[in-house]
């Protein structure tokens, strides 16, 4: 009798001793494991007020569109939307083509995702000119804003933007100058200003500030201009 009741207990300890390693090795893999794409509430917010922007054409034949975001989903997967996994904060807005036909706002909610590292807008059907705020978003690396319908100067704010690889503004009606603070866009390694209506006054030097043999820092392996504005950067020299 003795002998039985010690392998009872014996067993029972056992029993025991897994269930009790199971429940820690599932509390242990709840916590280590990262919250993936949980997008936060701030960030939500400011997609919906970006959203509400801009007017809804349901009978546009386009297969993206942003009004298929609402607030019962997760922000992160909604169409064009990267969150960084770790913080949930929006991190690219990848808009291409989708049509947005407004302009956008200097108090846009699109300037309050202040950790923006991609923002592609390119034929979205913008127009008017690009806000100052823009400059705001110094986390950018990629910004394409090809193929729209957007005027003006080209704003020095943008040169506000250090982080910068990728400047896409072709085929749009930009005139006046290049900015001479484009020069402090050193990590540039794509620039496309082509299609536009610059003078081109200020290209040469921001383009040899940019291409400045034994700056480490500078890559600027491929840019595209008109061959107006190309045909003045020889004329000067």
């Amino acid at each position: 009798i003795m002998t039985i009741s010690c392998k009872s207990y014996c067993f029972s300890g056992i029993v025991t001793l897994l269930y009790f390693f199971l429940l820690v090795s599932l509390v242990v893999h709840t916590f280590a494991s990262p919250m993936l794409n949980r997008c936060r509430h701030d960030q939500r917010d400011a997609l919906m007020e970006f959203k509400h922007e801009f007017p809804v054409n349901e009978s546009n034949s386009s297969p993206y569109s942003i009004s298929s975001w609402n607030k019962s989903s997760d922000c992160c997967s909604w169409e064009g939307v990267t969150c960084d996994d770790k913080s949930g904060q929006v991190i690219s807005l990848e808009l291409r083509y989708i049509p947005l036909n407004n302009s956008l706002k200097p108090n846009s909610a699109l300037f309050k995702l202040f950790h923006l590292r991609n923002l592609t807008l390119g034929g979205c059907n913008l127009y008017g000119e690009i806000p100052s705020s823009l400059g705001n978003l110094s986390h950018l690396t990629h910004l394409d804003l090809l193929d729209n319908h957007l005027v003006g100067e080209v704003l020095a704010s943008m040169g506000n933007l250090p982080q910068l690889r990728f400047l896409r503004l072709g085929s749009n009606k930009f005139s006046g100058n290049i900015p001479l603070s484009f020069a402090n866009l050193t990590k540039l390694s794509h620039l496309d200003i082509s299609r536009n209506q610059f003078t081109g006054e200020n290209f040469p030097l921001v383009l040899l500030n940019l291409t400045t043999i034994g700056r480490r820092d500078t890559r600027l392996v491929r840019w595209r201009v008109d061959a107006e504005a190309f045909s003045q950067l020889f004329h000067q020299f």
